[in-house]
């Protein structure tokens, strides 16, 4: 699978040119995930060639953005993440690697997930 990192949520422009600079640099794709592609499986939305998309449409907007990174190693990952803080780059509370497990979650599924892990984590 070809490294990818799913844009969610992302209305900022300035915040999404910073991405796309970055990402561009290293040579990752980047795809931006409309709402209306928000009920697809998020193995589908990476790419993954053996996962067929749905004909669904979905409204609602989610509160906070979310990136999804699918086929990037962790090295990549720190990778991504020191440039985000060294540009400058508002910080993406709700990140997430692509898994085996969560390949076949919907957007709206992976995020509220997230929100959980991110909540729980705070009260500790």
């Amino acid at each position: 699978m070809r490294e990818t990192v799913l844009l969610i949520n992302f209305e900022d422009q300035k915040q999404l040119r910073e991405l796309k600079m970055i990402l561009f640099t290293l040579k990752i794709r980047m795809k931006k995930v409309e709402k209306e592609d928000y009920l697809q499986q998020i193995g589908y939305l990476a790419g993954i060639k053996e996962m067929e998309g749905i004909e669904a449409v979905y409204g609602e907007e989610l509160e906070k953005e979310m990136m999804v990174f699918a086929g990037i190693s962790n090295q990549r990952l720190d990778q991504i993440l020191l440039m985000m803080r060294k540009n400058g780059v508002k910080r993406v509370d709700y990140k997430a690697i692509l898994t085996e497990t969560n390949k076949t979650w919907t957007v709206p599924r992976l995020y509220e997930e997230i929100s959980k892990e991110h909540e729980q984590m705070r009260r500790v």
